[in-house]
């Protein structure tokens, strides 16, 4: 059993976590509760990154194509150009 991360910085309650994960990273995701309202908090403990996502953010994310993260991938990486096919960003 892991042990659940720190209550963030504006944090009131959080949910128990669980783990999505591959041979490249893994991913902690609960449910948070805010001063603002509920969030959900994706967080990922190799690298310490954290963001917070309302359902306003979350619809977005899931409105997306695919591609869009492919995309977003090679941002991340590096990449110069889009691949031939893949459009810009």
């Amino acid at each position: 059993m892991s042990t659940e991360p720190p209550l963030g910085e504006g944090i009131v309650r959080a949910g128990e976590s669980f783990g999505i994960g591959n041979e490249f990273t893994g991913v902690r995701v609960r449910k948070v509760w805010t001063r603002q309202g509920e969030r959900l908090e994706l967080h990922v403990p190799k690298r310490d990154y954290r963001i917070l996502l309302d359902a306003m953010q979350l619809e977005i994310i899931a409105a997306q194509e695919p591609e869009r993260f492919s995309e977003l991938f090679a941002i991340s990486f590096g990449a110069e150009e889009p691949a031939p096919g893949e459009g810009s960003v």
